[in-house]
């Protein structure tokens, strides 16, 4: 990352109501941080009141690692002697700080934003092809990585935290970026992390329970997820939901400005929504191929993915190039030529020359909610000549009233059902799968194979499926890792299974 040019305490605070204490508007901030951690002799330490952790508690480290100053809310610390800036919540004044730190450079660029349950990742991989067809340099902000206009890196959350997110924009304009594409979280929009930029054109997917361990209830999540359309949309924007099968999304739209620009994304040929399927061309389990009404005109959309769910990412993405003012020739060529995202009804093979010319299918996807996990089994079922087989888990410490409605649907979507871990945190992984067995009857439990050890369990459910069988590896997707305890651990469901197929083929099965 580049080094923003210095800016002074004055430039980030004055419409924040700042108290001087030993220090003024005329100094030079080299540096911020909000981890006592990473404090750099000179920089200015924010304390910011977490979840779990109250940073004001860290000041005296964040002193000895040479904080030039501090920036902490006022009537926490009285009697603080060491240089600092009073602020009524330094939460809440963050983004804004660390958006003047790096120069505003969310205003010289153009910004699409993709929330929803599922679909985010995917939806944001087919608008960043779209541009790159077009010859526009821009970055993509997300879960499996981040791509800043010439090279990929590493993303460590969804949507970034302030400081680290306007760094990454300004990074962008410093290699002459021009657009940006990025998933928004639910958690990402409550807690304010990207105010106070303002997008061209944003996007809601789809909604389905999910992170209520966070947002204690749908309507919060939903309330968290508005936020996107109602306060981050530019005046003169375009706001594009995927309509069919989630009412939120119809109040996504509902909540967009009065003078916006409103798309409803739809597979139906009837009732009239803007981005809608007039027909479809070709056999589905072959990839998409519809006839699309747009605003801009009909079209042709062909594209490797599969599924209702993936044509309301396509049809999402569709209006999100348009609003960003590309031309559709030029998006549906793109279209036709992008795979998606890693790790999204990811078929996994051995490869050309492997010798392996017989199934099993075998399918890496992120469906991590019950929804996402009901369709994906749908849109396997017709490739399926014998047996639909998925194995899944669910993660420790978070949401356990999704837990059940995962067992019932990954039961009522297959022929057989492994369950097993996913990322168990610090919680016992037989009892997460007791809590998603808990509803199901002894018929259906006989349906079930657990086992806890997931590696153990793909290499189980690839040696005894059938060549005719399906099998979908459900909830990790591209993560490269699994959470035992407190700990990351290398794991990756796709070498996993590769692993399997070749074990599989060496033995002759």
């Amino acid at each position: 990352m580049s080094t923003p040019s210095p800016r002074t305490l004055g430039e980030l605070l004055a419409p924040l109501s700042p108290e001087y204490r030993g220090c003024g508007p005329a100094d030079v901030v080299p540096a911020l941080a909000v981890d006592s951690r990473a404090v750099t002799p000179g920089a200015v330490f924010i304390a910011l009141r977490g979840e779990t952790n109250d940073a004001h508690a860290f000041v005296p480290q964040a002193i000895a690692g040479g904080a030039s100053a501090l920036i902490v809310e006022r009537g926490r610390l009285p009697g603080l002697g060491h240089p600092h800036v009073t602020l009524a919540d330094t939460g809440a004044a963050l983004p804004r700080i660390a958006a003047a730190f790096h120069g505003w450079p969310g205003e010289h660029l153009r910004l699409a934003g993709l929330t929803g349950t599922n679909g985010k990742t995917t939806t944001t991989y087919l608008v960043s092809a779209m541009l790159a067809a077009a010859q526009r340099p821009h970055a993509r902000l997300g879960t499996v990585s981040n791509w800043l206009v010439d090279s990929e890196e590493e993303s460590g959350f969804t949507t970034p935290f302030p400081l680290e997110l306007q760094a990454l924009l300004a990074e962008v304009r410093r290699r002459r970026g021009t657009d940006v594409v990025m998933e928004v979280s639910s958690h990402a929009l409550a807690q304010g992390r990207i105010r106070p930029l303002l997008f061209t054109a944003v996007g809601m997917t789809s909604f389905s329970q999910d992170h209520l361990d966070f947002h204690g209830t749908m309507d919060a999540y939903l309330e968290a997820k508005l936020l996107l359309v109602r306060d981050h949309l530019k005046s003169d924007g375009f706001a594009v939901a995927a309509v069919d099968d989630h009412p939120a999304c119809a109040a996504f739209l509902a909540n967009a400005g009065p003078h916006t620009v409103r798309w409803r994304a739809s597979r139906r040929p009837e009732g009239g929504a803007e981005l809608r399927v007039l027909r479809t061309l070709d056999d589905p389990s072959r990839g998409t191929a519809v006839e699309i009404a747009t605003p801009a005109g009909s079209g042709l959309l062909r594209s490797p993915l599969v599924g209702a769910f993936n044509l309301d990412n396509l049809l999402v993405a569709v209006g999100l190039g348009l609003g960003l003012g590309l031309e559709l020739a030029t998006i549906l060529d793109a279209l036709e030529r992008s795979p998606g995202a890693p790790g999204r009804l990811e078929r996994i093979t051995l490869g050309e020359g492997s010798g392996a010319s017989e199934g099993p299918e075998v399918y890496v996807d992120y469906a991590h909610t019950p929804e996402a996990v009901a369709h994906t089994l749908a849109t396997l079922r017709p490739r399926c000549r014998g047996q639909l087989l998925v194995l899944l888990g669910c993660g420790g410490d978070r949401d356990r009233g999704k837990r059940p409605q995962m067992g019932r649907f990954a039961v009522a979507g297959s022929d057989l059902f492994y369950a097993t871990s996913d990322n168990p945190r610090t919680e016992d992984p037989e009892t997460i799968i007791d809590d998603m067995l808990t509803d199901l009857s002894a018929a259906e439990r006989r349906q079930v194979v657990v086992e806890a050890d997931r590696r153990a369990a793909i290499a189980q459910a690839i040696a005894a499926a059938q060549p005719d069988d399906v099998l979908l590896i459900a909830g990790k997707g591209h993560e490269d890792y699994q959470v035992l305890g407190t700990t990351k651990v290398p794991f990756s469901d796709a070498e996993e299974a590769r692993t399997g197929l070749l074990n599989r083929l060496t033995s002759g099965s």
